[in-house]
């Protein structure tokens, strides 16, 4: 079916199949999340285009009309695509039901010391952590004493044996003997580790990456951190082990034969090992829209199985013995680098393409993306919510199905055009999937793409030359490598020539459902469209039409780069309706985002138990709400809890702008302040000391300092804090900080005279994360609080919140929102009426 002379016809079948199965499985999948809109919607539009394909080809195929033999077969392939949508939903209901069984045990195990034994499946060891991933795991107690430190919230005890099939093991190696190394392991080998077994992260504020769902997509459970480790013997895999073997011997030679700054990009490249790869390269390949060059991808392989295959025809193999010696190798080569889902799509599309070449076929690029798709999605069904996967196989669907029109549009012709083309179809197509999961957009990516993707082949090549020839010397996998070397120094100079001109990133964030939904349904009328007037253009260029057709392309020309241009604006963030705050859940800190309209502002961002806040939560969830510039970030005062987020922001994210910071004005003397404020004058923010008194006003946002005035003189750090009123019509919040119950009574002598400032207040941010020693029964009897946001971390070692304010809070009948407990929390209000969600909570959005 994939491989036949008359790929017209039998494509259909196979394309129809894939899209019917995989709508089925996103149908399931999509009543778990609503964040599984967008591979529901690009299944859907796949399934529908392959349908709407096989019924126009058969009307085309009828001179007069619909026959009654093309009615049959159209009715036969329209059963085919539900039966096949059927058979999706059943295989990705039972994996669900698998996973949630395998989710209650791991969620049973969490936090308990055990012992696994499992077969090795994959190894691999960067900056003295050894990682390997264990199959077919039997989990048992721990043969000895148990650590007090691994066992959360008492002694658990594990039952009986269990079973898990995959989970990922690490530990750190001592250098002293008592920790194996990397080395001591082969594939196949049995292996049993004692230590404490953990879940995965879920993401627990807009925008933040999630472990769990990732490694669910590889078919990972959970992970353990070894604290006993030993082999004990079993059967070795001899092919996978002999891979293992040349993967590291390859990444040594690399290592020795070229710079630190070429070594991560060459390894990621040509052997799927993105652990060495540089922090600051890899964000430059990122906002730049070039990082899929650093990933194995249909693109390397290409490169290197296509080079092999030329190699044997011209050592004289024939048409066979190459191609099933190129879809051998591709196939070692595939499970070498790590096969990755992009990888093992790749790998069975070219595998396809061997395989017609031995049986002296043509190549059917649609029936080939087809056959992947069907065999990840019935291992894996929640592959299908990966980011990385959609854009793979999204690329590969626009070059097959988009790109043809687009050049039967504009007339096919060759050169800077058609390679436009090319990339603008792979544009389109992947756009939605681009913003949902990386919310921002590359202005000149599609430009540097016709640049660096041709000189791809020179990086490679230098790459495999220097795993090579490194083996001989350090000297000749150098020079091997030159090429390469100056081709990575090219793609830097033109990276950061591209981020010195005008608008070349657009934050745009995470785009709604129904800017989705809309987005592809135009795309499809707009290519319906063009595929209507290249027709009718191909079928009428003789005498005096062509030469008018001629004259005409230059227009069709103008108009496509129009839609491509005015088409992404469908994708472009609305406005805030009424006001927003958000609370992110920063772990033991403070962080919350205001928003109205299309500003923001925000009120602290920093904590003690995330290390890198700014990186992984903070700057993810702004650019996810649309967020490039911060009017106003307010600093209560300068704890690290309060401020570390704010200092990467201003220290290392260009894309969000913060206008103006605002700072205590009782902490001028403070040295974190201080640091903060210099950093925020290097880049251009105006920085000013707040003090009692002084207002804002933020579309419709009412932002009022209450303290500390200048004549204040606060007790230690802490006291310093700025209290804030925020009003929006009826609408009341209080944020105070890190103060204690005796500024509180300050702040109530302050405002004695003002009885309405505070009797008005509905919402309280409470005190430094729900301290004993704040939210006092004086203060809160001061206030109308109905409400109380509680910031801390999980089993933090301050004890927060402490029970003494809980207490409090419930005599009152104040209803609490804790980040600890249901992630980020999400206050709307349209100055009447309050609103609220938990992240983590589904369905817990109130209204009052």
């Amino acid at each position: 079916m994939l491989i036949t002379r008359r790929k017209q016809f039998i494509k259909r079948p196979l394309c129809l199949t894939a899209g019917g199965f995989v709508l089925g499985e996103t149908v399931v999948l999509l009543s778990l999340t609503s964040g599984l809109m967008v591979p529901a919607l690009l299944a859907a539009g796949a399934g529908s285009a392959c349908l709407f394909g096989v019924w126009n080809g058969f009307r085309n195929g009828s001179e007069h009309g619909f026959s009654c033999e093309r009615r049959s077969r159209g009715a036969v392939w329209l059963s085919v695509f539900l039966l096949f949508a059927l058979i999706g939903m059943a295989r990705a209901g039972y994996t669900k039901q698998e996973w949630e069984a395998r989710d209650r045990l791991c969620g049973e195990l969490a936090g308990t010391y055990v012992e696994l034994t499992g077969h090795v499946g994959a190894v691999e060891e960067a900056e003295g952590t050894v990682q390997i991933t264990l199959e077919g795991n039997d989990v048992r107690p721990a043969a000895g004493e148990r650590k007090e430190a691994a066992l959360a919230g008492g002694d658990r005890s594990v039952s009986g044996g269990r079973q898990i099939p995959r989970v990922l093991v690490s530990w750190k190696t001592d250098g002293d003997g008592e920790m194996p190394e990397a080395r001591e392991f082969k594939a196949g080998s049995k292996v049993t580790v004692r230590g404490q077994l953990a879940l995965f992260a879920r993401a627990r504020n807009p925008g933040e990456f999630d472990s769990r769902n990732y490694y669910r997509g590889q078919g990972v459970d959970c992970r353990l951190y070894g604290e006993e480790v030993e082999r004990s013997g079993g059967d070795v895999s001899p092919i996978p082990e002999c891979l293992r073997r040349i993967r590291e011997k390859a990444k040594q030679n690399i290592k020795r034969s070229v710079p630190e700054e070429d070594a991560g990009i060459f390894l990621a490249a040509v052997l799927g090992d993105k652990k060495a790869l540089d922090s600051e390269k890899k964000d430059l390949y990122q906002k730049n829209g070039i990082a899929h060059l650093l990933a194995i991808s249909g693109l390397h392989l290409s490169l290197i199985g296509m080079g092999v295959y030329r190699l044997l025809r011209k050592a004289g193999l024939g048409y066979k013995g190459a191609g099933l010696a190129g879809a051998g190798f591709i196939f070692c080569y595939g499970a070498m680098t790590g096969g990755s889902p992009s990888v093992t799509r790749a790998v069975i599309m070219m595998g396809t393409g061997f395989l017609a070449s031995y049986l002296g076929r043509t190549y059917d690029l649609l029936s080939a993306l087809s056959l992947a798709l069907l065999l990840l999605a019935w291992e894996t069904p929640e592959l299908l919510t990966q980011g990385g996967v959609q854009l793979s196989f999204g690329a590969v669907f626009a070059v097959g199905s988009v790109l043809p029109v687009i050049q039967n549009y504009l007339g096919k012709k060759r050169g800077a055009l058609g390679a436009l083309s090319v990339s603008a179809a792979i544009q389109l197509v992947t756009l939605p999937v681009i913003l949902w999961d990386f919310f921002q957009l590359p202005v000149y990516g599609i430009f540097l793409n016709l640049l660096v993707i041709p000189l791809m082949g020179g990086v490679v090549c230098s790459g495999i030359g220097a795993a090579l020839f490194g083996g001989i010397s350090g000297e000749a996998g150098a020079v091997a490598a030159g090429a390469g070397h100056c081709i990575l120094r090219f793609y830097e100079w033109l990276c950061h020539g591209a981020e010195r001109l005008p608008y070349h990133t657009l934050v745009m964030g995470r785009p709604e459902a129904a800017a989705v939904i809309v987005y592809y349904t135009v795309l499809a009328a707009i290519l319906a469209a063009m595929r209507r007037a290249g027709g009718k253009s191909a079928s009428g260029e003789t005498g005096r039409k062509k030469r008018r057709a001629d004259g005409s392309r230059w227009i069709r020309t103008a108009v496509f780069f129009l839609i491509c241009i005015l088409l992404p604006c469908i994708l472009m963030p609305r406005p805030v309706d009424g006001m927003e705050v958000l609370f992110l859940d920063v772990g033991q800190g403070d962080g919350i985002l205001l928003r109205s309209g299309r500003s923001a502002v925000l009120i602290d961002g920093g904590s003690t138990s995330e290390k890198k806040l700014g990186e992984y939560r903070l700057e993810p969830c702004l650019k996810s709400c649309g967020v490039s510039v911060i009017e106003y970030a307010f600093v209560s005062h300068g704890d690290l809890d309060h401020i570390s987020g704010i200092r990467y922001l201003l220290e290392s994210c260009e894309e969000i702008e913060v206008r103006n910071l605002l700072l205590p004005c009782q902490g001028q003397e403070d040295e974190a302040l201080s640091d903060l404020a210099e950093l925020a004058r290097a880049r251009g923010t105006r920085v000013a000391f707040l003090e009692a008194g002084e207002h804002f006003l933020v579309e419709g946002i009412g932002i009022t300092c209450l303290y500390p005035g200048i004549h204040d003189i606060p007790a230690d750090k802490n006291e310093e804090s700025e209290v804030l009123k925020v009003d929006y019509g009826n609408c009341h919040i209080l944020f105070t900080g890190d103060m204690s119950g005796d500024g509180e009574l300050r702040l109530l002598d302050a405002l004695s005279e003002r009885t309405g400032v505070l009797s008005e207040i509905q919402i309280l941010k409470t005190a430094h994360h729900g301290s004993r020693f704040s939210s006092g029964a004086e203060f809160l009897d001061a206030l109308g609080v109905r409400w109380a946001v509680i910031s801390y971390g999980e089993r933090n070692s301050y004890g927060h919140p402490h029970q003494e304010v809980l207490d409090r809070f419930h005599e009152r009948g104040v209803k609490i929102y804790e980040t600890a407990k249901g992630g980020a929390v999400t206050l709307k209000t349209d100055g009447k009426m309050v609103r609220w969600k938990a992240f983590l909570l589904v369905d817990a959005f109130k209204i009052h």
